[in-house]
């Protein structure tokens, strides 16, 4: 009992900062201090990461949540991600928005409590739980500034895709429930085996929920335009957050004894991975708002993904987690960077492309950590994002995908195009132009700590990524 205690640490800080952080709200409103609060309970959840790993063992795993240090792991990078948005979202929410702001850091605790529930889960009830957990405070994420007609269409628009989503998974869980009178994982698995009629229309329900989280086609309809009305660092949570939990959740699946991808689920993800990848990457090429063209870009991203999910090979899982971290840190520093140029008083975020024309020139700093985090989503060397991609590319030779790798590298070299028009635009001479109040404003300590931060790992893990392998290596085996 103890032992399952000090496993689910950081699960229960989380959980004791978001009623701590409920009662400060109720006593005093203070911005400020809700951040603090947050970020205290964050860096307090990703300090008992390694106490929590410590406990995991011998001990009788429980039958809701599995504590192992794989697990833990996704939930620590989980809980990190979290917190830089968190970062961004402290000086993106300025004094002078017309409601109160004390309430966006308690969204976001709340979705990454779910988040964490939902890397750990070891039963469908946990794994619904923390699923509609996560999606329920990031409506209220992408809709806070509500005075946006864009917030508001694009709160909309997830509210209704998290209802289809949440829709399929419970019927898929029912099916489950009624096919082998089991919730956990582990007996679900072994029945799975069977094949029966019943257990594949589950699994097609619920792969096809995990499909709308993830955003790979045919899910994908209105990725980009909740990317493009949400405020910048609810995007960034977006963007991230839900993938590494659904992720982390299908990685430890196919990793259970006995699983594997049958004939027709390959086929199934093969398409989806193509469709992905192609249709993200061009519809990416014709996009004017940055954060739409970010929007179909991940949905080329999780394609990528795909590829190395089907490899089943310790090289592809190597190579989705790798990928994971670099998708995670570059998504970030790129909503990042719109965030710090916008306000939450303004009517939209600063996210035209013809809005960074001449940035280099305005404030080179951002243009330079803005261009190292297109040159890493586009796979360019010697950013870290050319490693992952080379490491999904050697998982797909190593399982002979021919079609799919093929695919990866074609659409790789489309996706060159749309990320190097932005830094070329960067890189014009300033035209004279209608002033910006955010153009104008100084960026915040923290908007430079974090961009700074996340340019040195963007450039370091590149120029040195067995630095990096041995980190994940010691989290994931």
């Amino acid at each position: 009992m103890i032992s399952h205690l000090q496993a689910s640490a950081p699960l229960l800080i989380l959980a004791a900062a978001i009623t701590i952080l409920l009662a400060a709200i109720a006593i005093k409103r203070s911005f400020a201090g809700s951040v603090a609060i947050s970020a205290i309970g964050l860096l307090a959840a990703i300090a008992s990461t390694p106490w929590a790993i410590n406990a995991t063992g011998p001990a009788p795993m429980p039958t809701l949540f599995i504590f192992t240090t794989e697990s833990l792991g996704f939930a620590a990078l989980v809980i990190l991600a979290a917190l830089g948005v968190l970062i961004l979202a402290a000086g993106y929410f300025t004094t002078g928005i017309k409601l109160p702001r004390e309430e966006y850091p308690l969204l976001l605790l709340i979705a990454t409590l779910g988040a964490v529930a939902l890397t750990l889960s070891a039963s469908f009830i946990t794994l619904f739980l923390g699923l509609e957990t996560m999606s329920l405070a990031m409506i209220g994420m992408i809709a806070y500034p509500r005075y946006r007609p864009g917030a508001e269409e694009a709160g909309l628009k997830y509210l209704i895709l998290s209802g289809m989503s949440s829709a399929l998974v419970l019927f898929g869980i029912a099916l489950v429930e009624l096919a082998t009178n089991h919730l956990q994982f582990t007996p679900v698995l072994a029945t799975l085996l069977t094949g029966t009629p019943i257990l594949l229309a589950a699994v097609a329900l619920i792969g096809a929920g995990a499909g709308f989280k993830l955003g790979v086609v045919p899910f994908h309809i209105w990725v980009p335009d909740i990317y493009a009305g949400a405020p910048a660092p609810s995007a960034a949570y977006v963007a991230v957050i839900p993938k590494i939990a659904v992720l982390a959740v299908i990685i430890r699946i196919l990793e259970m004894p006995g699983v594997a991808f049958s004939h027709g689920t390959i086929t199934a993800i093969t398409i989806v991975a193509i469709l992905s990848m192609a249709i993200g990457n061009l519809l990416a090429l014709m996009q004017e708002n940055i954060k739409r063209i970010l929007g179909y870009s991940s949905i080329a991203h999780l394609g990528y993904v795909l590829v190395a999910l089907l490899a089943a090979s310790a090289i592809g899982r190597a190579g989705v987690i790798f990928y994971i971290v670099t998708y995670a840190i570059t998504v970030i520093g790129a909503f990042g960077i719109i965030g710090i140029l916008s306000r939450a008083t303004a009517g939209r975020d600063l996210d035209q492309v013809s809005e960074f024309h001449g940035l280099f020139w305005e404030r080179p700093f951002l243009a330079t950590i803005m261009t190292l985090v297109l040159l890493s989503l586009a796979g360019v060397p010697p950013a870290i994002g050319f490693i992952a991609k080379m490491y999904i590319m050697a998982a797909g030779v190593h399982a002979d995908l021919r079609i799919l790798t093929g695919t990866l590298v074609v659409t790789s070299v489309i996706g060159l195009f749309y990320y190097l028009r932005i830094i070329i635009v960067m890189s014009l001479k300033p035209v004279e132009r209608t002033a910006t109040p955010e153009m104008a404003m100084a960026v915040p300590m923290t908007g430079w700590i974090t961009m700074a931060t996340l340019g040195a790992l963007i450039i370091g893990f590149g120029v040195d990524p067995e630095s990096l392998i041995v980190i994940l290596r010691s989290l994931f085996g």
